[in-house]
């Protein structure tokens, strides 16, 4: 008599390995046009070179405050999937699907830290919040951890594309507002 075969998890195929490749070359090249910019603001008070520093403050600003926004419409986003399918979702996320208010903070947070930046303060505000979602959402086990040991296998395709697209807009916001902060004393420098 043959024995039934345990229920397995469906599992993603190898195009995982792909969008860690692809998630990994989008970071790095986040990171390294942060660096761009910063090393691209020339701080000597001529006229044209302030206002290059100038520009760049203000893009990375924009940048960093644009990519909070983003990072709350996917949580919304989130928010729909997981509300308009709970059934489905239940497995995945039980607390969420049931109620999201967790996701819903964040939805908030990043809304009002992304508005505040692009109205052109909070700079210190968004470098605040932008470092704790870094560092938090990587030490916090039902965060980026859980994602990577069992998201990526067994979680639904639009799950993993949405958590991947809020991976990438807190990787933006973090290292804009990381550059912009850098930059709001660039106007200020005299020349010799």
């Amino acid at each position: 008599m043959a024995k039934a075969a345990p229920h397995a998890q469906p599992t993603n195929d190898g195009g995982i390995v792909v969008a860690l490749v692809l998630l990994v070359a989008a970071l790095a090249s986040i990171f390294f046009g942060a660096v761009a910019l910063y090393a691209s603001a020339d701080i000597v008070l001529t006229s044209e070179q302030k206002q290059k520093s100038v520009r760049a403050r203000r893009l990375a600003r924009l940048l960093s405050g644009w990519a909070n926004v983003g990072n709350a419409a996917v949580h919304g986003l989130l928010i729909i999937m997981l509300v308009t399918d709970s059934e489905r979702y239940k497995q995945f996320f039980p607390d969420e699907a049931e109620m999201p208010l967790g996701t819903a903070f964040m939805l908030v947070l990043n809304l009002l830290v992304g508005r505040c930046t692009l109205k052109g303060g909070g700079i210190v505000l968004a470098l605040i919040w932008n470092s704790f979602v870094a560092v938090a959402g990587s030490l916090i086990p039902v965060v980026w951890p859980k994602f990577l040991d069992v998201g990526m296998i067994t979680w639904p395709y639009l799950a993993v594309f949405l958590w991947l697209s809020i991976f990438a807009f807190e990787s933006f916001a973090f290292f804009f507002s990381v550059v912009a902060f850098a930059l709001k004393d660039a106007h200020a420098v005299k020349e010799d």
